[in-house]
C-alpha cells in the first residue's frame, strides 16, 4: 500500500461536500437529489478530486477509493435535511471489478438508515476496460435492490451513446459543456433536442449540470429538461451548511411571478 492510499485511509482526510439537484416547477423549486463530492487531504494537491482520481487511475487504486469516497458520502449524508435521494460517483471498473460491490454499499446506507431507493450511482467512467458480463450483472444487482443508474457527463470527452444503451439508465447527466450558452447556441441546443428525445423514448430522466443562468435555464425549460444542477442554485456545501440552507439561491423563471432573491 502507498504512503498516499494509507493517508487517504485516515479519519476525516477525504471530506464530502453536497451539490443540490433541483426540479423547477411552474410555481416554485424543490430539491431533487444532492450529489456527494469528495475532496482529498486539505492543503495536499490531492484535495483536488481531478488529481485524486488520476492518481488513482495510474497507480490502479479507483476502485479502493471509490468505496473510501462512497463510506464517507454516506456517513456525511446523515446531516441533510429531510430524506433526499443521494447520488454517489463510481467508476464502472469499480462495479465490474468489486464482486460484493452491492453489498458493500447496500450493507454501509443500511448501518446509517438510508434506503436502498435513495440512492443513485453516478457511472463516472465512459470507457470500458473492464469484464462486461460483470459489469452488467453488478447494474443489475443494484436496480433488483432499488437503487437508481446514472450516466455522468453526456456530450463530453470520452462520454458515448454506448453507455447509455449498455447501462439503460434512469437517469442522464448532460456535462456543462454542452448547457453553457445553450440560450446562445443553436448547436447546443440541437445537441439537447436529441438527449431529451432519447431520454423521452426511454423513460429516463435527463439532469442539466452547471447552470449558471436564468437564460440557460429558460432554454432547459423549454425543451422539457426540469432538473438542474450548478451555482445559479447552489455550489457545493457541507452538510451542515445545506442543512441550515439547502439552496444558496432561487432564481425565478419567466413563468414564476416575483424577482430573484
Amino acid at each position: 500500500m502507498t504512503p498516499v492510499l494509507n493517508r487517504l485511509r485516515q479519519p476525516g482526510a477525504i471530506r464530502v461536500e453536497f451539490q443540490p439537484i433541483v426540479r423547477v416547477h411552474a410555481d416554485h423549486i424543490e430539491v431533487y437529489a444532492y450529489e456527494a463530492l469528495s475532496r482529498g487531504p486539505r492543503g495536499t494537491s490531492m484535495e483536488r478530486p481531478a488529481v485524486m482520481f488520476e492518481y488513482a487511475r495510474r497507480k490502479g487504486v479507483e476502485s479502493t477509493i471509490d468505496l473510501l469516497c462512497i463510506a464517507e458520502a454516506l456517513v456525511a449524508a446523515t446531516a441533510l435535511p429531510g430524506r433526499p435521494l443521494i447520488t454517489l460517483n463510481v467508476h464502472g471498473s469499480t462495479l465490474a471489478g468489486v464482486s460484493d460491490f452491492t453489498e458493500r454499499v447496500l450493507s454501509s446506507a443500511e448501518a446509517f438508515g438510508i434506503t436502498p431507493d435513495r440512492l443513485m450511482l453516478e457511472i463516472v467512467e465512459h470507457r470500458t476496460p473492464w469484464i462486461a458480463e460483470a459489469f452488467r450483472s453488478t447494474l443489475d444487482e443494484l436496480r433488483a435492490a432499488g437503487v437508481r443508474i446514472a450516466v455522468d457527463d453526456l456530450g463530453v470527452g470520452a462520454s458515448n451513446f454506448q453507455m447509455v444503451v449498455d447501462c439503460q439508465p434512469d437517469h442522464v447527466k448532460i456535462d456543462r459543456h454542452v448547457i453553457k450558452g445553450c440560450s446562445r447556441d443553436p448547436w447546443r441546443g440541437a445537441v439537447l433536442q436529441s438527449i431529451v428525445l432519447l431520454t423521452k423514448t426511454c423513460g429516463a430522466t435527463p439532469i442539466a449540470e452547471g447552470v449558471e443562468t436564468v437564460d440557460d435555464l429558460e432554454t432547459l425549460l423549454d425543451l422539457g429538461i426540469d432538473v438542474v444542477q450548478g451555482w445559479l442554485y447552489s455550489p457545493s456545501k457541507p452538510a451542515i451548511e445545506l442543512a441550515k440552507h439547502p439552496l444558496a439561491h432561487s432564481p425565478i423563471h419567466r413563468s414564476m411571478k416575483g424577482s430573484c432573491s
